[in-house]
């Protein structure tokens, strides 16, 4: 398994399940010894308005906290192709980026690709294959600008 048979990730979300994110986590959790936590968690308290200031703090921040201990984030193209999941994959993104996270795209259920304007946004991409998306992981998490990192956990 390469670097690590340990892996916590950050899946893109919009506060609430969609099917990618759904298809991920089964996918991530039939694969044989693998151990993985996911530090996404698509629901938020419908109490707190991202509409305001004070809400929209609180959300930025419980984002962030979900980022920051990662070892990939992995932006599923399926989400961001929801106009209202937009601004939120891409504040995961600007996010990731600010704390260094690697960012791998996976393509929307049942298409083969990621858009060109996600594959810029990344620094991987691969298909719904669990060991390769593995071996995409550990690629990038072996990357110099990344390697320092992984080897801190």
């Amino acid at each position: 398994m390469g670097n690590s048979n340990h892996y916590d990730i950050f899946v893109t979300h919009a506060w609430r399940f969609h099917e990618d994110w759904t298809k991920f986590a089964e996918l991530m959790d039939k694969m044989p010894g693998l151990l993985w936590r996911n530090f996404s968690l698509p629901w938020h308290d419908p109490a707190i308005s991202p509409n305001t200031e004070a809400g929209g703090r609180f959300i930025r921040s419980s984002l962030e906290s979900q980022i920051i201990p990662v070892h990939v984030v992995v932006l599923l193209a399926g989400v961001y192709e929801i106009r209202s999941a937009r601004l939120w994959v891409d504040m995961e993104v600007e996010m990731a980026k600010k704390h260094n996270k690697p960012i791998i795209a996976l393509p929307a259920i049942n298409k083969g690709s990621v858009p060109d304007d996600l594959v810029a946004l990344c620094d991987a991409s691969c298909g719904w294959d669990g060991a390769r998306l593995i071996a995409t992981i550990d690629e990038v998490r072996s990357l110099p600008r990344f390697a320092s990192q992984s080897s801190a956990r």
